[in-house]
């Protein structure tokens, strides 16, 4: 039999010693097709994409999946795990972790690699801390945005004690391609790391980073088997807590959904661009609903979100309803976040870009979802907007639109419905 030989990295590991045959069947599993709709727009073709080149060289997020199919390969391994040192950290919890927070930490500790998953509002921030004070060694987080950066420095800095060895970075921070001297990696909101500026980093600034790890609170992609590209960085999933425990521990609220039967108009429009302008961004119908619910939350004292894809559409509700508009382009919309979490706002507009998913909105009851789109990780994120616990609160409500106007229109919301029952076990309810 032949003598098979893993040579293991912290970014990239290499196989070898296989047969023809048995090469064939690892690139196989280490492979995914492409989107038929992207290559469709690129004028491409449908193709597969392989994880390992013909060298035998693969992220080594996946060895998990190369072991399962040679479970008697001798391991090698490159590079040794760092010198932990405790003494780097001193946490700062104003209150005892939750016992998934602690069992989470505890996992990432033993395992060295991988995911943790948890719903948004579970309290991810603190587990950073945690793993980072239980490693003791200098840490790198990574997030999707420039304001999620700032929001979750602000909570780390509170959590230890404005310790410099756990530094935050956005994804697009010119800073990432030259950082060094860390031995852990946490990747936050990873339903984004299958993006081609994550997988760079991955093979040019990441390879000296032994510790790996990722959070997320929606642990799939919207072409599910991209999932490979997220695991090749930082390993398969090690821990999760369901949406159901969080809700049935106390740490989240439950989540209600309703919907607006919208009348049926008469439109010409084709193409999605010209439906979207017309029955969504322009719609004066649809956004005088909006208007008449907004303004009767804010009347009842009642904190809300409503979230709009689209720039125009969010200023066009924000002059329709007087209620301001946090989005990428207003400099104030850091400060409308945070008048909104200490109640002078009631109500508040943002783009799904600003407020759709990492930011904390916690006094939020109600979100109105005013723009549209299909994708699950997007849509659950955007739920998430109002589970976290605050005050009296009770549950969290999510507010949708069923337009018959359009095949598109339609197809969005029963791709919500389904949604909601799938991942959360709710029935939508008309209002």
């Amino acid at each position: 039999m032949n003598k098979i030989e893993l040579i293991q990295g912290n970014s990239y590991s290499k196989i070898r010693g296989l047969t023809t045959q048995q090469f064939r069947a690892l690139r196989n599993i280490l492979s995914y097709e492409t989107d038929p709709q992207a290559a469709y727009f690129s004028g491409g073709w449908r193709r597969k994409k392989y994880l390992i080149d013909k060298t035998g060289f693969f992220p080594t997020g996946l060895l998990y999946l190369v072991k399962k199919l040679f479970p008697d390969s001798i391991v090698l391994h490159l590079q040794s795990q760092p010198k932990n040192d405790n003494s780097l950290f001193k946490l700062n919890l104003p209150f005892k972790p939750h016992e998934w927070q602690q069992v989470a930490t505890e996992c990432a500790y033993l395992a060295e690699r991988g995911g943790i998953i948890a719903p948004t509002g579970a309290g991810k921030s603190v587990v950073i801390a945690l793993i980072a004070a239980r490693l003791g060694v200098r840490t790198l987080v990574v997030v999707p945005t420039l304001e999620i950066k700032k929001q979750l420095s602000e909570s780390l800095l509170e959590l230890l004690n404005g310790n410099p060895n756990v530094v935050v970075e956005n994804i697009d921070s010119k800073r990432l391609k030259t950082a060094k001297g860390f031995d852990c990696l946490i990747i936050d909101e990873t339903h984004h790391a299958a993006a081609s500026t994550y997988q760079s980093l991955n093979k040019t600034a990441w390879n000296d980073i032994y510790y790996r790890f990722f959070l997320t609170a929606t642990y799939y992609r919207n072409q599910d088997n991209e999932q490979l590209l997220f695991e090749g960085i930082a390993g398969q999933p090690i821990y999760q807590l369901t949406n159901k425990e969080a809700v049935n521990t106390g740490i989240i609220v439950p989540i209600e959904a309703y919907y607006i039967d919208l009348p049926k108009q008469p439109t010409e429009a084709f193409t999605w661009r010209q439906v979207y302008n017309e029955l969504v961004v322009n719609n004066e119908l649809r956004n005088n609903v909006i208007k008449r619910h907004l303004t009767l939350l804010s009347a009842n004292e009642k904190y809300a979100l409503c979230l709009v894809k689209e720039i125009k559409h969010g200023q066009i509700l924000s002059e329709l309803t007087g209620f301001p508009f946090a989005n990428g382009q207003d400099e104030d919309s850091r400060q409308y976040i945070k008048q909104f979490n200490r109640g002078e706002i009631k109500v508040l507009i943002g783009t799904t870009g600003v407020l759709g998913e990492g930011i904390d909105t916690k006094p939020a009851e109600y979100v109105i979802i005013a723009g549209l789109g299909k994708a699950k990780s997007a849509f659950m994120q955007q739920i998430g907007r109002v589970v976290r616990r605050y005050k009296d609160k009770e549950s969290g409500k999510v507010v949708l639109f069923r337009d018959s106007s359009h095949k598109f229109l339609l197809r969005h919301f029963n791709q919500h419905r389904t949604i909601l029952k799938e991942e959360l076990g709710i029935k939508l309810i008309k209002l």
